[in-house]
């Protein structure tokens, strides 16, 4: 593959993670993500985490909270936007983060910040508009 062609392709595998996190491990789940995206930056991966801060009943369209149902007083809809070059790129960082020590502990610590009881929902996607 020529240059061009991979910079063209760059950034258009996407994997979006959805979690539920008790407003009392806010600060403390802060921590762990920043420790993981300094961790993977390194394998040249995008790490975005973001908050929901609204969610408007619009005609047509379901309510996140709908589907990811929390506590508002309690809890909080965490979504990750994991950006990796293409499907290989991400292959080879999950192997090879999963092998490292480091990466494992913070795994284990962000999981324990979780609400009790939840995991994680994520999907792949990629890009189809070339954007």
């Amino acid at each position: 593959m020529e240059s061009s062609e991979n910079d063209k392709n760059d950034k258009n595998y996407v994997e979006f993670v959805f979690y539920r996190v008790p407003k009392k491990n806010h600060e403390s789940l802060l921590q762990v993500t920043n420790r993981l995206i300094e961790f993977i930056k390194k394998e040249e991966v995008v790490y975005d985490c973001f908050s929901l801060i609204g969610a408007e009943n619009i005609p047509g369209f379901i309510n996140i909270t709908k589907v990811i149902t929390i506590n508002p007083d309690e809890e909080e809809i965490w979504i990750n936007q994991v950006t990796y070059k293409d499907r290989e790129h991400r292959t080879l960082v999950v192997e090879k983060i999963s092998k490292d020590k480091e990466c494992q502990d913070i795994y284990e610590e962000f999981i324990r910040l979780l609400t009790p009881g939840t995991g994680f929902i994520s999907g792949e996607f990629r890009n189809l508009a070339g954007g």
